[in-house]
């Protein structure tokens, strides 16, 4: 498996990972150069001078080999020159296919390499190297372990988010790093190899800095356009403190790319504040028809048949403090959104239902009210006022605390208008968000408002009656509902056994409850019993998942995508860069107006004969746990929240260019999606 000459300066090997083989089995082979000292060799992009190995393998039928798998190359700087390459030794690695059937007897590869070797001056080297499979020897030929130790210094791969843009004469590279790894780099040591010639001036001292969650290397460019690289591979190569090397294979696009998505037509482009406003107002509104809000409110409209009767004063105190709880509550939402976004958090609307503990927590809350409604316990007990109470008694408190309920449930929910107003609203300043959001408060209260201050109203609402009673106790299965509603999309971010002891703390809340309905005369009996109330209720919350298992989050998305392939950034790039139409679909399992949609006009067979018919890739991106990635495909559409469809065309015949995307309504219909696909093609 060896052949050099001694007057070379590179000696070579080509040695396979194993040399017995079978059909259809894939192996290592390595091409080890050792290198004379002072002497070096290039990487696949040399630098400012130089040309890389080039290797041309002669196999039989039906093998197939892959590209080199570059090792991180090192700068070698030569006078005003810098080129990328290696010293002493180095090994590529390839991946050699071998057919389903393989012939009798010993099988014979040869690979005709060329190397240029430099020092001072360069020194073209030839040879061709022969290996043998299946041989006599070959059941004791065995270089895995040698494979193994050059495959451990390849650079890796990760899903960081990367860029690469031009600014004052300077090439920028950017990648979004992991928090757990972004305070620790020694930026002295941060570099990016591009795999293309000419981008940057390769003598040129980089320049490392972190900006928001971006590691950013800046450096002089070089001659070559920039506006012809379309993608951009290349290794980013950095340490930290404590002088952990990292080196990763990056695969980056045009950062004003994704400024033009950014820019794309959509509704939150054309807005201004008073549109917003609007838009925002009739948003809310909407929301009230969502399954997700009505039964909550369902509970107001019960209060409301008995406030009624009272004086329209009364009725109008219920309908303000009702009022403040939605809107207090959109603001607290807003106001924790914005900041938690300035902070570099990439979240968007609904972020609360992202966490595990507020979705069971909230789930607990209702299965409460529905304990309540139905009869299980009465208000005025102790354990009524941690949340029943304050949403069944008359007073203010009650409407108050209704409308953060009523808030709390309708972040699912993203209605028609609602896109667009909140997409504006967070590329505005905080004081004009703030004010958006308060429109968007203003329109969930709107008809429980106008109910209370407008008494020619009320006379549409029923008459108090023995109807009441029922009506109240079949409200408690709607409570049930969105509580077992709830506890399937904690299922969706947790595990078995995550899910199995939130519902174990729903038994315990019962309990909890049973025993404070029990009210003894003996005073030590009754405090026992209230104390080992309070107790298991407190274990029920203990039972919450605090967050999601990592390992879940990554199945949960294939799980969940029976239907089109999981959406990442390399997923959608290589997508366009086919000839196919693309669909993406950015939804939640909290969000009920995209499983609606879902169930309705997507994952239907008309739909998915639409895109077997024309060729639709279909990508769908879970954003029920926290996914820095879909937070900004969200964002460059000016969107905060899901749903998000988006449809890209298949690109022009003569051109190569795919149309503009095209954002769907929010709310879809089978008809919707057929006339979006098949509009290119009438």
């Amino acid at each position: 498996y060896a052949q050099d000459t001694s007057r070379n300066l590179v000696k070579i090997r080509v040695l396979p990972e194993k040399a017995m083989v079978e059909g259809g089995e894939k192996i290592w082979i390595a091409t080890e150069q050792s290198i004379t000292p002072e002497w070096h060799t290039y990487w696949k992009n040399p630098g400012d001078s130089g040309t890389p190995p080039l290797i041309t393998w002669s196999l039989p039928d039906g093998f197939e080999i892959s590209d080199i798998h570059w090792p991180t190359p090192h700068k070698m700087p030569y006078g005003p020159l810098l080129n990328y390459g290696y010293e002493d030794k180095v090994i590529l690695l390839q991946e050699l296919k071998t057919p389903e059937t393989l012939p009798e007897g010993p099988i014979t590869l040869s690979a005709d390499i060329e190397i240029l070797v430099c020092k001072e001056e360069c020194i073209p080297e030839y040879g061709t190297y022969t290996l043998t499979l299946n041989g006599s020897n070959a059941e004791t030929e065995d270089n895995s372990a040698y494979i193994m130790s050059a495959r451990e210094k390849l650079p890796g791969y990760d899903d960081w988010p990367v860029f690469f843009d031009e600014e004052d004469g300077k090439f920028i590279f950017e990648a979004t790093i992991p928090a757990t790894i972004r305070g620790d780099i020694n930026l002295t040591s941060a570099e990016f190899f591009p795999e293309e010639w000419g981008l940057i001036d390769n003598a040129a001292a980089p320049e490392a800095f972190i900006r928001d969650e971006q590691l950013v290397i800046r450096q002089k460019r070089g001659d070559r356009d920039l506006d012809a690289i379309e993608i951009l591979n290349g290794v980013l190569v950095f340490e930290t403190n404590e002088g952990r090397q990292y080196a990763m294979n990056t695969r980056s696009t045009p950062l004003s790319a994704e400024k033009t998505a950014a820019e794309h037509p959509q509704t939150s482009s054309h807005l201004n504040i008073v549109t917003a406003i609007i838009f925002a107002l009739l948003g809310g509104l909407i929301l009230n028809l969502m399954p997700c809000v009505f039964p909550v409110l369902s509970i107001k409209a019960l209060s409301l048949v008995k406030t009624a009767e009272k004086d329209a004063s009364y009725a109008r105190k219920h309908g303000i403090a009702y009022t403040l709880g939605v809107i207090l509550s959109f603001l607290v939402i807003a106001g924790t959104l914005i900041a938690l976004q300035a902070g570099g958090a990439q979240i968007g609307w609904g972020f609360q239902l992202q966490n595990p503990w507020i979705v069971g927590a909230l789930g607990y809350l209702l299965f409460i009210i529905g304990l309540n409604l139905i009869g299980f316990f009465e208000v005025n007990n102790a354990f009524a006022n941690a949340g029943g109470k304050l949403t069944q008694k008359d007073g203010l408190s009650g409407s108050f605390f209704t409308g953060i309920l009523a808030t709390l449930v309708a972040t699912p929910c993203t209605a028609p208008f609602m896109a667009g107003a909140m997409g504006f609203a967070f590329t505005q300043p905080p004081a004009i968000s703030l004010i958006i959001f308060t429109a968007l408060g203003l329109g969930l209260a709107l008809p429980y408002l106008a109910l209370s201050f407008i008494p020619a109203l009320q006379k549409f609402m029923p008459k108090p009656g023995a109807w009441m009673e029922i009506f109240k106790q079949a409200l408690a299965f709607l409570m049930f509902i969105a509580a077992i509603w709830l506890f399937w999309v904690l299922a969706q971010q947790t595990d078995t056994l995550g899910i199995t002891a939130v519902l174990l703390g729903a038994v315990l809340i019962a309990f909890s409850i049973w025993l404070l309905n029990h009210t003894p005369e003996n005073k030590m009996m009754k405090n026992i019993l209230r104390a080992l109330g309070i107790i298991t209720f407190l274990g029920a919350l203990a039972l919450l998942p605090s967050q999601a298992p990592e390992v879940n989050k990554t199945e949960a998305k294939i799980m969940k995508t029976s239907f089109g392939a999981p959406f990442s950034e390399q997923a959608l790039e290589t997508a366009l860069a086919g000839n196919n139409p693309v669909f993406t679909e950015m939804t939640a399992a909290w969000c009920i107006t995209c499983k609606v949609n879902n169930i309705v006009a997507i994952n239907i067979n008309a739909t998915k004969k639409l895109f077997t018919d024309h060729n639709v890739e279909y990508l769908v991106g879970d954003w029920t746990n926290e996914d820095p990635v879909i937070t900004k495909y969200l964002q460059s559409y000016g969107r905060n929240g899901v749903p998000l469809y988006v449809f890209y065309g298949a690109p022009d015949p003569v051109t190569g260019k795919r149309p503009e995307p095209n954002i769907l309504p929010q709310v879809l219909t089978p008809g919707i999606v057929k006339d979006i696909v098949t509009a290119q093609h009438q």
